[in-house]
């Protein structure tokens, strides 16, 4: 009977150190920039896309030039492919406030006279730690075709542990809001 409990307790002191710690969840933030109170023609976010490599609940960081790092216990708080778009659309709606601007997932502004397309094909921190954003977009209109843009970001995070990472993420992503919304001033 002492035999039993003792592998009962056994069983369930080695149950109790397999489990695994709860991640901590990470979501990006809107970052401040300048804004612009010209009214422009309304806007549609048509397209955010992510590098394929990025399509997981966990944060990657570059390791090396060729590796690859996450970890099981830093985790997004809701798909990258869905929160970079929303929070893209929060800088621009930001840094654009008299202009109407309308988000991928988004039908209400059907008339937008520019359309925005961005695929995003980095977005990550370096071996150093500073976050990397490579991004090529476009402005099109409905009677001109828009050329392929690119934008290079580099912002230095205040450490590697994972929330300056995504404080960085959040003000790259609001560099390119600020691109973005010279752009779309410009077309005119």
């Amino acid at each position: 009977m002492k035999r039993a409990r003792t592998s009962a307790m056994l069983l369930m002191l080695a149950a109790a150190g397999c489990t695994s710690p709860q991640p901590t969840l990470y979501t990006l933030e809107r970052s401040a920039g300048t804004p612009d109170d010209r009214v422009l023609a309304p806007v549609a976010v048509r397209e955010v896309n992510l590098a394929k490599y990025l399509d997981r609940p966990q944060i990657v960081r570059h390791r090396t030039g060729y590796e690859l790092a996450y970890s099981d216990t830093e985790r997004w708080a809701e798909p990258l492919d869905e929160m970079v778009p929303r929070v893209l659309t929060e800088d621009l709606t930001q840094r654009l406030p008299a202009t109407r601007i309308a988000g991928a997932a988004s039908g209400m502004v059907p008339e937008a006279e520019r359309i925005l397309i961005v695929n995003i094909d980095r977005f990550d921190a370096d071996p150093d730690g500073a976050v990397v954003l490579e991004a090529r977009w476009s402005v099109r209109s409905e009677l001109r075709a828009g050329t392929f843009e690119k934008s290079r970001i580099t912002v230095p995070a205040a450490s590697t542990r994972a929330a300056d990472l995504v404080a960085a993420m959040s003000a790259g992503l609001g560099r390119l809001g600020d691109q973005l919304a010279a752009a779309l001033a410009a077309a005119r």
